[in-house]
């Protein structure tokens, strides 16, 4: 089951990268965030499953396509004349990264070390309500508000080109 939510993942990451458009590509990363909620409840974290669904593929996703939708912003560009040696510069630099990363990754310490500590139980949704509104209650009253502020920008800008 693993790969298959990790190739959904993946796959649905790769087609979002991919797309010209960018309503498809915003419902490519819904499909992400599908793949990301299997992945939890692999982790016997249903709590976070359902939170990725709900506030990542729900109320994310429809704030992002509403505010693209209303800026117009999903016509496509016209197609530009393909330039070869950038196209496999950037592959060779992204595979040359992508190589040191997971070398840098698997030499860590911290890798090592986490698998010798046991695995922390899931978070229930007692302790994360808790937790975010006694702990972290000022940083989600900001991210509220940055939110709040980007749609009324989103907006001011898309009334003024009207």
């Amino acid at each position: 089951m693993f790969l298959v939510f990790a190739l959904i993942t993946l796959l649905g990451a790769l087609a979002m990268f991919r797309q010209r458009n960018v309503v498809v590509a915003g419902l490519c990363m819904v499909l992400t965030f599908f793949g990301v909620a299997g992945l939890f409840v692999l982790l016997a974290n249903p709590v976070a499953a359902a939170l990725q669904i709900i506030v990542y593929s729900g109320a994310i996703m429809v704030l992002v396509l509403f505010v693209i939708m209303l800026l117009n912003s999903h016509e496509e560009e016209p197609a530009q004349s393909g330039r070869l040696v950038q196209a496999w510069g950037g592959a060779l630099l992204a595979a040359v990264l992508g190589v040191g990363a997971v070398k840098l990754v698997l030499q860590s310490r911290t890798l090592h070390e986490l698998g010798a500590s046991p695995v922390p139980a899931p978070i229930t949704l007692n302790k994360l309500g808790v937790q975010i509104f006694s702990e972290h209650l000022v940083a989600f009253e900001v991210v509220g508000l940055l939110l709040l502020a980007a749609m009324i920008a989103a907006v001011s800008i898309a009334k003024r080109k009207l």
